[in-house]
């Protein structure tokens, strides 16, 4: 009987001790369970929706630690001070990462010379155009490094990436924009209002411009007033290639050189229309030539970059420029009346010999970030390569306050339908040698083509010599 009520005795035990487990082991589930629930909440699943895909799990390894930093160098043409307004918050971001200065014009040669003494930058800034360093075989193409990185290239201005991708025979991506400048046309109300005309509109045509400009332009109260002034650098400045800019036309064919400035009908259609401009009596006096007349109050409108007060105002007062001068987009052609000029930009190149790639990409992700195209749109130092920050542009300039700096926007930039020729540099529409000169413009893009001929013979033997 004593074995018997022991067995009874070990039984119940082990009864309740299955219980105890199996109520433990509920619990436990139920709280795995309800961490699960939490987790998803706090974190949702990716979708397509929020940009984030199954990529984000196979993302590159972090280079470098915050103990033992990774160096990344870049190739900078524009100064010391320049180069920290960019990076040092940037460098700041990346515990992981040191970025770090390489002095260089970041022309051909001044690079080779770089390689030469063993140093390969691993971002290159080619300043003086993509074709300084194609030849030289560096450029590392960023479509599949910034899948890797779950970059969305779709959140850089679509102007700016077209730009880039027209710069290679293949359209890669081959760099991350730097910036851009916008243009814009400033006009002073007093003069208009001096002149008794009506002041111009933001759907304005280039031969309405040119309209009002010679309405303008003769002399008032013993002063000569210009009625637009093209470029801020005088007639033949930046201003005066806007038009040309809105066609986004090749002067060279991309792969021969061949200069087709005679066969392209787009470039006899922008000198008849920079012909009506030279044709207004005034625009080329010695005192227009010398340009900055709209600074002077001496100009009613001028096509400028919009940055234009950025660095210091030539009126007397902030008030001036709030009450007198007003901006508009510029004018456009009339049979393509919503397209800008074409966008430029600098596109930073990653070298392909750089060995830290992914972390010097790291650095270009961080560049076209939101905080840091904010601080770059506010102070104007570019043009934002973000759409997601224009409304910022300019907003931390006193010398734009109640200025509507966001009518650069409003037109659409021309896009290069085709690969852009690297040879266009050197064939020169010298305006104002077509502005001076009788020559009509049939002689006048004859000649230019001849120059242009030459010119792109002797950059072919050039390149040669230095492969």
């Amino acid at each position: 009987m004593k074995l018997v009520k022991k067995s009874w005795t070990i039984l119940l035990l082990f009864v309740m001790l299955c219980t105890l487990v199996i109520a433990c082991g509920n619990t436990n589930e139920h709280d795995a369970i309800n961490k699960e629930v939490s987790s998803v909440e706090e974190n949702p699943v990716p979708n397509q929706e929020t940009n984030v895909t199954e990529a984000s799990k196979d993302l590159p390894p972090v280079e470098g630690t915050p103990t033992d930093p990774v160096t990344v160098t870049v190739a900078f043409p524009w100064g010391e001070e320049i180069f920290n307004n960019r990076f040092q918050e940037i460098d700041e971001k990346l515990p992981n990462i040191n970025i770090e200065m390489v002095a260089c014009e970041c022309k051909s040669a001044s690079l080779q010379e770089l390689f030469a003494s063993g140093v390969n930058p691993d971002i290159i800034f080619p300043n003086y155009g993509i074709h300084e360093i194609e030849n030289l075989g560096v450029i590392y193409p960023l479509d599949e490094l910034a899948k890797s990185h779950d970059f969305d290239i779709h959140s850089l201005n679509p102007s700016l990436v077209s730009y880039i991708r027209s710069l290679d025979s293949e359209g890669r991506l081959i760099g991350i924009p730097d910036g851009t400048g916008y243009l814009s046309l400033f006009y002073n109300k007093e003069i208009f209002d001096l002149f008794g005309v009506s002041y111009p509109t933001e759907t304005m045509t280039w031969d309405q411009a040119f309209d009002l400009a010679k309405k303008m332009t003769g002399q008032r109260n013993g002063v000569s007033y210009l009625g637009l002034e093209l470029g801020g650098y005088g007639n033949t400045g930046d201003g005066a290639a806007v038009p040309l800019k809105e066609l986004a036309v090749n002067k060279t064919d991309p792969d021969t050189g061949e200069v087709l400035i005679t066969k392209d009908p787009a470039f006899t259609k922008y000198l008849e229309l920079m012909k009506k401009y030279y044709s207004i009596l005034g625009v080329r006096s010695e005192e227009a030539k010398n340009g900055e007349l709209f600074g002077q109050k001496q100009a009613a409108m001028t096509v400028t970059w919009t940055a234009y007060f950025v660095h210091g105002n030539p009126f007397e007062d902030v008030e001036y420029l709030k009450n007198k001068v007003a901006m508009l987009p510029v004018p456009v052609w009339a049979d393509q009346p919503t397209i800008g000029p074409v966008l430029g930009t600098t596109p930073m190149v990653i070298s392909n010999s750089s060995e830290h790639k992914d972390a010097a990409f790291s650095v270009l992700k961080e560049y076209v970030s939101v905080p840091n195209q904010t601080k770059i749109a506010q102070s104007m130092a570019s043009g934002p390569v973000l759409t997601e920050v224009a409304n910022q542009y300019g907003s931390g300039i006193e010398n734009y306050a109640g200025q509507d700096v966001t009518s650069v926007f409003k037109l659409t930039p021309a896009t290069y339908t085709d690969r852009q020729s690297l040879w266009d540099q050197y064939v020169n529409l010298d305006l104002a040698k077509f502005a001076d000169s009788d020559m009509n413009i049939s002689e006048f893009l004859r000649i230019t083509k001849e120059e242009g001929e030459a010119a792109v013979a002797e950059a072919r033997i050039q390149i040669e010599n230095t492969k």
